[in-house]
């Protein structure tokens, strides 16, 4: 298994010039800009707060999908377990997510928000795997790698010592301050 580990600055960059993209859309110009950010829980809500930040973009909302069971697991097919209950009818909405990986949450939580009729639906993500069914309008990077994400240092710090030990997590591009750290955390 290939990773790569973008760092918080490195998502930051790539956050702003992810807003530039959608900001100076050269086939959307003269359409208003989002009404809303939907941001999919868990891996989305960092980029859909520096979405909101940085297009100026005050209505968050959040969704969440389930279907990553464990690092290169998945259920058999994706669940939206939390819904948008707020009325999006006739408004542009920008769906954010850290990643399309197999594409499927996304395809789900698209399905959902369509349902609920916004004038113009668009999906925005950091990374995109080259395999995903759902192809973003706005993406920034294209990996074949396992992404470990600075929010989530833990959980798949937990994961790969279930997998295969030290040896796994010095090859996971986790940052070695950031290991030693959880180690010590770990050890309380």
């Amino acid at each position: 298994m290939k990773f790569i580990s973008p760092s918080w600055e490195s998502i930051f960059s790539q956050s702003v010039e992810l807003a530039q993209k959608i900001r100076y859309d050269k086939n959307k110009v003269g359409k208003p800009k989002f009404d809303h950010i939907v941001g999919v829980s868990r891996g989305g809500l960092v980029l859909a707060r520096l979405m909101s930040d940085l297009l100026e973009i005050q209505d968050v909302l959040i969704t969440k999908s389930e279907y990553y069971t464990g690092m290169g697991k998945r259920s058999k097919k994706p669940i939206v377990t939390q819904k948008i209950h707020k009325q999006i009818t006739g408004k542009n909405v920008l769906l954010v997510d850290d990643v399309s990986d197999t594409g499927e949450s996304l395809a789900e939580v698209k399905k959902h928000l369509q349902s609920k009729r916004p004038r113009r639906l668009a999906v925005a993500t950091l990374y995109l795997k080259p395999w995903s069914k759902t192809i973003p309008d706005y993406y920034v990077t294209k990996t074949d790698a396992w992404i470990i994400f600075p929010w989530e240092f833990y959980e798949s710090y937990k994961l790969l010592q279930q997998k295969g030990g030290s040896k796994l997590i010095s090859r996971s591009k986790i940052p070695d301050w950031a290991i030693r750290r959880l180690e010590r955390y770990d050890k309380i």
